[in-house]
């Protein structure tokens, strides 16, 4: 049986949360079990971009404050590291809160840089990474990624908090590299958590976003701190709880598909408190559509017409351009405020969604949606 472990956790009082780590960590063994006496240990949070904790768009700086405490405790190094992909590093980490945290304990922050070639070999497919040096030369990474839904992928969770170990000049080649398929860029996302090998991954969910995540959605509190060995078991943990089924989730179908962690449920543990106190029967998830649903040739036709489309909310718009800057199949430009999309080349990726400061950029329900809306009703 893989351990997922449960814990309640109202507050980001210092006290609250330090307690609900270390005992979701503790029903794993403690932390003395991941990390040894003089290892240096990698705390990775989500630093999505420069936002202010309430905004609930990154990693509360209470629980890294909790992660790194522990690992202290039990004779680790901890450095706090991720790789933003437009904000600088020391705006995000001033804005987030972690540099807080790094004053208090005496910690390194460290931007995630210097690209490493990885080669994974048979099984991966995606063979041939590069992951931030960083990353890769730490005895230990805890991962901790925040507990939102996503525009592209549905969730991002543990697994998905690991694309930040991609440098963030790279971050826009993988998306446009994965293309329109959402499971292949699953498989992506499932090739980088091989790589990076997490030891621990620790959950903040004690508030986190609904709607249209991981940057512009709802925030919503769902008093949860969730820990395991194992990304994907927590991954899909953290999803049943929530009452999506698994189908609807690309990462579970080619975890699946790939036999990559603990799928099957009936294999995964839940340790801590009952998980009916964590159940949500009403979440706002981003309706999914696929573009494989025509032969090739057809491509421009199904992405023009049947999904799905970001489109402007112009009265929004400050005109930053950090939409363009993203974009990795270069599928917009930006003139006097106004976004012009060649939808025939945007991949559906949502990262000027993501990356929008205002939220500025919307989504148009496709006709393929539309028609399953009325199908469920």
């Amino acid at each position: 049986m893989t351990p997922v472990a449960l814990c309640r956790c109202e507050t980001y009082e210092e006290e609250t949360t330090l307690a609900a780590v270390r005992r979701a960590v503790d029903l794993l063994g403690g932390m003395d079990r991941f990390v040894g006496r003089g290892q240096r240990v990698l705390i990775k949070p989500n630093l999505l971009s420069a936002r202010t904790p309430d905004r609930r768009v990154t990693t509360d700086p209470s629980i890294v404050r909790a992660v790194a405490l522990l690992v202290l405790e039990a004779g680790g190094e901890p450095f706090i590291g991720d790789s933003p992909a437009l904000d600088s590093f020391g705006k995000v980490c001033a804005r987030t809160g972690m540099e807080q945290v790094a004053r208090e304990l005496d910690l390194n922050l460290v931007e995630l840089t210097r690209p490493t070639p990885v080669n994974l070999g048979e099984g991966a497919v995606f063979r041939n990474l590069e992951i931030a040096c960083q990353a890769l030369d730490a005895d230990v990474v805890i991962n901790v990624p925040k507990l939102k839904t996503h525009a592209q992928m549905l969730f991002t969770l543990a697994v998905k908090n690991l694309f930040g170990t991609i440098v963030a000049q790279r971050k826009t080649e993988w998306h446009h590299m994965a293309g329109v398929d959402r499971d292949t860029f699953a498989s992506l996302l499932l090739d980088i958590y091989t790589a990076v090998g997490p030891g621990l991954n620790i959950l903040d969910g004690v508030w986190g976003m609904e709607g249209h995540g991981p940057a512009n959605g709802e925030a919503r509190k769902f008093n949860l701190v969730a820990a395991s060995a194992d990304a994907v078991a927590l991954d899909l943990c953290v999803c049943r709880l929530l009452g999506v089924p698994l189908r609807m989730f690309p990462l579970y179908r080619a975890a699946r598909a790939r036999k990559v962690g603990e799928t099957d449920p009936e294999k995964i543990q839940m340790k801590g408190d009952n998980p009916a106190r964590f159940a949500v029967r009403d979440l706002q998830v981003p309706q999914l559509d696929s573009m494989g649903i025509l032969p090739g040739k057809f491509d421009w036709f199904t992405r023009r017409y049947l999904v799905s489309k970001p489109v402007h909310e112009r009265s929004r718009c400050v005109g930053c351009g950090q939409c363009e800057e993203i974009c990795p199949a270069q599928a917009l430009e930006l003139r006097d405020k106004k976004l012009t999309f060649d939808y025939g080349a945007c991949i559906r990726c949502y990262c000027c969604q993501e990356i929008c400061p205002r939220d500025a950029i919307g989504f148009r329900k496709g006709m393929l949606v539309r028609i399953l809306n009325v199908l469920n009703r």
